[in-house]
């Protein structure tokens, strides 16, 4: 709530969505402030990456979907799960588990998100 009572205010998240020069299509979510907080892995359809969009919306909210990991340099990072276990999306690296967790809180404050901006078009990561 704000101070007026109604809904917070302010910046929403949205998706971006990705075509891969050579194929293929992924996805970002990205907090009002433009920060990437959520990326794809690669689909090669777009209705398959949009399908993966809605099951973000759906997963997002649910802490039991978050894996953590740690990588031996001790970054820290998330992947979202879906119902079956596949990866929805993964987080870049956090220094620290508070980092972490304000990653997720932020995947679960904007994954709600209906808009969309832009189509971008780049080399997409293989595997």
């Amino acid at each position: 709530m704000n101070a007026s009572g109604g809904a917070p205010r302010g910046p929403r998240g949205y998706y971006q969505l990705i075509e891969g020069h050579q194929g293929g299509f992924m996805f970002t979510l990205r907090a009002g402030n433009h920060e990437t907080i959520l990326e794809s892995r690669v689909y090669w359809s777009r209705q398959a990456a949009l399908d993966a969009v809605d099951a973000v919306r759906r997963h997002a909210a649910d802490t039991t979907r978050y894996l953590r990991h740690q990588t031996p340099e001790g970054s820290h990072y998330f992947e979202l799960i879906d119902g079956d276990g596949r990866m929805l999306g993964r987080s870049s690296g956090c220094a620290t588990r508070a980092g972490l967790a304000a990653g997720i809180a932020s995947v679960q404050r904007n994954a709600a998100a209906t808009a969309f901006r832009g189509l971008v078009r780049r080399a997409l990561p293989l595997g």
